[in-house]
């Protein structure tokens, strides 16, 4: 398998997705009529997701696999890649041209039957060995899986004209809940720690399970701060709290780790791989934070009242988290060479990012006032062009390093 193109790929696809964030930015300041802004976020929303981040984390889990059994061919894993290539591509199209309709529901359908087998097989695969971050790849994996359940609720809802503004909402929280918090995340923390352990750091097997049973718990129970608009009985939301409790202890474990090996990862990281860490890192922790005093029924209401503090919070993790780390993965793989060209196009991102996040931040805080800030949206579409000509610049000096290891 191709490992390091498939993993440029996904950063072109990233591309593509600041591309599609531009355009439907430009919508908003300027007249642009020939798209559907609807079906653009549809779009936009759905690449993201399977084009660029599940991408890179399928061809990044299976280098780890080719790593942990070197006799293992990944041609198996290559036709799944290119078939969520497919699907993500297919649903670009459909969802620009006509939303939700036959088409973007068949290639949708079609990605999560991907991600079903992707999870078979890297079980099939995973069972004859042990290493800390297998464990975190089933859990993330397993959370990939499960999401669906939102999704084809959904399907069934609209085919049987059943849907409900509680259950539509439920229903697309779960998914985004589950793949956000689930697969996103446990992916990255299995990715982290086996690059902790290549540069000999391993997480201690009695702390892994610790850890992970902590964030795995909170993120199953956690599911219910989506959905506090519903009537529970007091127990569960107790239950609720005690597992985001829970999962606060096992990011600050995983912290604990993190800093405690401080100096192996600045010997073996170079400082931009070391600032992107510690840039992903502030994210997840401020993502902890608000999850944390998201247990309080008014700030929870507070939070999911205001489109602008959702859509803030959706890039903080998104964005700032799970975006930068993956970068930082796929540098760390180093089937890359690097130049000084390449840390401006990373320079240039993060700054994007960064400002992206603090005027989203901003239009929200505003919102609970009822208050606009003045040429907010002309910012946000400079941003954006900042962030798409970045992705440009990274893509094009992603330099292979070794085109024999191809």
């Amino acid at each position: 398998m191709n490992k390091a193109f498939w993993l440029k790929f996904s950063v072109f696809n990233f591309f593509l997705v600041a591309v599609l964030g531009v355009i439907m930015r430009y919508k908003i300041v300027y007249s642009f009529p020939f798209l559907d802004q609807k079906h653009l976020q549809e779009a936009h929303s759905h690449f993201a997701f399977y084009a660029w981040i599940t991408n890179a984390i399928y061809v990044l889990v299976a280098i780890y696999l080719s790593k942990m059994k070197p006799d293992l061919k990944l041609t198996k894993y290559k036709a799944l890649i290119i078939a969520n290539i497919i699907s993500s591509f297919g649903m670009l199209v459909a969802f620009i041209y006509g939303g939700y309709f036959s088409l973007s529901v068949f290639f949708s359908t079609a990605a999560l039957l991907v991600s079903f087998v992707f999870a078979y097989l890297f079980y099939s695969d995973s069972r004859k060995f042990q290493d800390p971050s297998k464990k975190w790849f089933l859990g993330g994996l397993f959370f990939a899986v499960i999401s669906s359940l939102g999704v084809f609720n959904l399907g069934y809802m609209s085919a049987t004209n059943s849907t409900t503004q509680n259950m539509f909402l439920a229903s697309e929280y779960y998914y985004l809940h589950f793949q956000y918090n689930g697969f996103f995340i446990f992916s990255c923390i299995g990715l982290l720690l086996y690059s902790m352990k290549e540069i000999g750091s391993p997480i201690g097997e009695k702390k892994n399970n610790v850890l992970f049973w902590l964030m795995f718990m909170g993120c199953l129970i956690g599911f219910g701060l989506s959905i506090l608009w519903f009537k529970m009985p007091v127990y569960i939301f107790t239950l609720i709290a005690i597992a985001t409790i829970g999962q606060t202890i096992g990011a600050a474990m995983l912290y604990g780790f993190v800093k405690k090996n401080w100096n192996q990862i600045s010997a073996n990281w170079s400082p931009m791989q070391r600032f992107i860490l510690l840039f992903a890192g502030f994210a997840f922790a401020v993502k902890i934070a608000l999850q944390l005093g998201s247990n309080i029924r008014a700030v929870n209401q507070f939070a999911f009242g205001f489109r602008n503090i959702v859509i803030a919070y959706l890039h903080l993790v998104l964005l700032m988290c799970i975006a930068m780390f993956l970068i930082n993965q796929i540098l760390a793989t180093n089937l890359f060479s690097t130049s000084k060209s390449l840390f401006l196009g990373l320079k240039l991102l993060l700054l994007g990012i960064f400002l992206n996040e603090a005027v989203l931040g901003l239009m929200g805080i505003f919102s609970i006032t009822y208050n606009s800030i003045p040429y907010a949206n002309h910012a946000l579409f400079y941003i954006s062009l900042l962030m798409m000509f970045s992705l440009l610049v990274i893509f094009v000096q992603l330099k292979y390093k070794n085109r024999n290891q191809l």
